[in-house]
């Protein structure tokens, strides 16, 4: 029994050690609240995504894109927007809070 728990704290040690029991993987953000607005528009030239903030707060959203670079962790105040402009294949996954 003692080499059990021995082994199970050595292991709980290096995972701590490590830092990957304590950092959540981007792939894991939560979405952004329903006030977040999202529109995709792809036109022949590029492909916009405009995020707007229609909360009755502050929120930081991340655009996150498939085949492609996400946007910056950004803060908008109630009314703002941000744009995300791309070229090529990249195309809208997900809005997340960050």
């Amino acid at each position: 029994m003692r080499t059990r728990r021995t082994t199970v704290a050595t292991l709980a040690a290096a995972l701590l050690g490590s830092g990957l029991a304590l950092t959540a993987s981007p792939a894991y953000a939560a979405p952004a609240p329903s006030c977040v607005k999202t529109r995709v528009y792809n036109t022949a030239s590029d492909y916009t995504v405009q995020v707007r903030n229609a909360c009755n707060r502050t929120v930081r959203v991340k655009i996150v894109m498939r085949l492609g670079r996400d946007s910056k962790c950004t803060t908008l105040r109630k009314g703002e927007y941000l744009y995300h402009r791309t070229t090529g294949l990249q195309t809208w996954k997900e809005t997340v809070t960050c």
